[in-house]
């Protein structure tokens, strides 16, 4: 198994674990406070929650994939539920809109035992997520993917999230003046800002990959000269497909050959040209399908 596949389900698990353990603590923290960055982080958490682990539970099935049967499919799977957690993201993004005009059309005080846990919790878990998010970069630097990025970017938003509320929660208890009332929900909208790029980036491209489109002209040149140097040896061409899979990219080419052609002669051609163009194009699959003329 990829090294770096292997890295990145354990990254996932341990995402699954931590947003596990702040769920438990998030309800703990709003039974005793009165923040609304705290609901709406009881909200995010248990989005989180579900988008962590779909993505731990993805990539278990490819570990456990066979790679000749289903390449295209499990590579529709990753952008897939990388779609899947840009929606979870979003609809965090109306709860959290919703209960921070409530809040700056009423403010309060942040105040009871919720916040000070609050305040523990969240400057913990901001390393843990800080820590998640270095190692998703690294893996998406290494081998980059739909669900690498999906990652990334939910853990980029916990460690502001984080970050933020921890900030939030010690200047108001650390401060009694008026203009603290409404410190809670305008940070609030510095990470509902976030998570509105984070979501909106997650769908675009997600969308983007899920529809098959065709590569780059340079690309397509080398495909094309390739094919050209072999042009006596098929009877047509009847095809040429190929779609992205973060940055593996998958070619399908389908070739006619002469009926009178033996299996031998036929199998040669077809690894010349799969072997050459895998070697001109980095991180490609190549597959020729002959048929018969």
């Amino acid at each position: 198994m990829d090294q770096e596949r292997v890295q990145t389900e354990k990254t996932a698990f341990i995402g699954v674990i931590t947003c596990a353990l702040g769920l438990i603590l998030n309800i703990i923290s709003v039974i005793f406070a009165n923040s609304t960055v705290l609901i709406a982080d009881l909200f995010n958490s248990l989005m989180e929650f579900s988008a962590v682990t779909m993505s731990w539970l993805t990539l278990r099935r490819l570990r456990s994939d066979s790679r000749s049967v289903f390449n295209y499919g499990l590579g529709k799977i990753e952008n897939l539920v990388s779609l899947i957690i840009g929606f979870f993201i979003l609809l965090s993004v109306l709860i959290m809109a919703s209960l921070i005009i409530n809040r700056l059309l009423h403010p309060v005080y942040l105040k009871g035992f919720g916040i000070w846990l609050g305040i523990v919790c969240t400057f913990i878990f901001a390393i843990i997520n800080g820590r998640l998010w270095w190692q998703s970069r690294q893996q998406k630097r290494n081998a980059p993917s739909p669900i690498v990025e999906a990652q990334l970017r939910l853990f980029a938003v916990k460690t502001l999230a984080n970050t933020c509320m921890f900030l939030n929660f010690t200047i108001s208890m650390s401060v009694s003046q008026s203009w603290v009332l409404y410190l809670d929900p305008l940070t609030s909208c510095i990470t509902l800002a976030f998570m509105i790029n984070c979501g909106w980036h997650l769908l675009r491209h997600s969308v983007h990959d899920l529809l098959d489109h065709s590569l780059e002209e340079p690309l397509q040149l080398l495909i094309t000269k390739q094919l050209a140097d072999y042009f006596d040896s098929y009877a047509s061409l009847d095809d040429v497909r190929s779609r992205y899979s973060g940055r593996q990219i998958f070619i399908e080419i389908f070739l006619g050959f002469d009926s009178g052609k033996s299996l031998g002669e036929t199998q040669l051609v077809m690894d010349s040209i799969k072997h050459n163009l895998e070697n001109a194009i980095p991180h490609a699959e190549v597959t020729i399908i002959p048929r018969a003329r």
